[in-house]
């Protein structure tokens, strides 16, 4: 692989702690939103991870999963998920950054966290936080598929894995803890942040097939599913090198053809009428438009307002973006100046990114943290908020 970096689970977790639809819906197994993706493999591995070690540490439980039945990360490291049972009758389920890895590029973490790391949004000693009060699934990011991949790669062609790319067991797998210790909240409250904010995408239909009854928010802190305008070929190529085009619903003609996923995120909120999702993400975000994309902050930029425009317009009240100007990347995770790269002048603005939080990223006096309560409670002050 090309410029490679692989991440350990400590050094990001350091990073990260530095940092830090309303109406319930109908159907079952087959039957349900998303009885296409089903019969096309979305929740194959569903009940075939097992659990080899659990550990408690107060109202947080690790559990560690067996790596020959489906779940690892990218360096072959063992998979964990971890919940926070506080007797809710709400479910949070939160799906950490981690990076990406394809063939010719890769910057992803390498490791799951033990424990749920306390950024932003996981910070439950905040009586301010929205989601303080829910029983809590933290689902971590660590093989650098953006939670969809089903892969074993021999980039050296020595015979041996060495990019394991499981991120649909592991998600699977930690959904199935959930239902598990959770198996009938009144609702459920699905967020993730950057790759996790690209999670999403593929978790939304699999959450909905594990809680077919009840009401569904979704949260994408910058994963907007902006590819490449101009390369459609790279989003088949990528979705390819991760083994999940079968994912992409056979009814769906064109829902990757303007080389975006957006056409994901519109086949989600049509097929699920009782789902709604609300994204944030910045004009200029740097890390997705140079870092991983190699695109310029003007065609993000543009495409981002396009792409969200066009979702709006077409779902007004269960589809809502908000939009800042700048390049901060997520708004979960808390505020900090980090470098983006490992060569250069880490002081040089032009090799850091910004990364926000839920009550300093705000527009027109409302915070992300504002938001996201107004759309857990249906509130009609849950509108679009953009800079543009």
């Amino acid at each position: 692989m090309k410029n490679t970096r692989f991440v350990s689970g400590f050094s990001l977790g350091a990073i990260l702690a530095a940092v830090s639809l309303l109406g319930g819906c109908s159907g079952n197994g087959a039957s349900g939103p998303f009885a296409e993706l089903e019969n096309q493999g979305l929740n194959q591995y569903r009940g075939v991870a097992k659990v080899m070690e659990k550990s408690t540490f107060g109202d947080v439980t690790t559990f560690t999963f067996d790596p020959a039945s489906g779940p690892i990360c990218l360096q072959k490291t063992n998979y964990l998920t971890s919940i926070r049972d506080i007797g809710s009758d709400e479910l949070f389920l939160y799906l950490t950054g981690g990076g990406a890895c394809w063939k010719d590029f890769c910057f992803a973490l390498s490791g799951a966290f033990v424990g749920i790391v306390p950024v932003n949004i996981t910070n439950f000693e905040d009586p301010n936080n929205p989601v303080r009060n829910m029983n809590t699934v933290q689902i971590s990011s660590c093989d650098g598929s953006l939670f969809a991949g089903d892969a074993d790669h021999d980039d050296d062609g020595d015979g041996i894995i060495d990019r394991p790319q499981h991120g649909i067991r592991n998600l699977t797998a930690a959904l199935d803890i959930a239902k598990q210790y959770f198996p009938n909240p009144r609702r459920v409250f699905l967020a993730g942040s950057s790759a996790g904010g690209f999670g999403t995408i593929m978790a939304t239909p699999l959450v909905r097939i594990y809680y077919p009854d009840v009401p569904l928010c979704v949260f994408s802190d910058s994963g907007p599913g902006i590819i490449k305008t101009h390369d459609p070929q790279f989003l088949t190529d990528l979705l390819n090198d991760f083994n999940v085009m079968r994912f992409i619903p056979k009814s769906c003609k064109d829902c990757i053809a303007n080389g975006h996923l957006t056409g994901l995120i519109g086949y989600g909120l049509e097929h699920d009428p009782n789902m709604k999702l609300g994204l944030f993400s910045s004009y200029g975000d740097k890390v997705y438009a140079q870092f991983f994309l190699g695109i310029g902050a003007q065609e993000f930029g543009e495409e981002l307002a396009q792409e969200t425009s066009y979702l709006n317009g077409k779902y007004p009240d269960r589809f809502k973006m908000f939009l800042t100007e700048g390049e901060k990347h997520t708004s979960l995770i808390g505020d900090a100046t980090m470098p983006l790269e490992s060569a250069g002048d880490p002081s040089d603005s032009a090799n850091q990114i910004q990364l926000g939080g839920m009550y300093t990223t705000e527009l027109n006096g409302v915070t992300i943290a504002d938001w996201i309560r107004m759309m857990l409670a249906d509130d009609p002050g849950w509108v679009v908020e953009t800079a543009r």
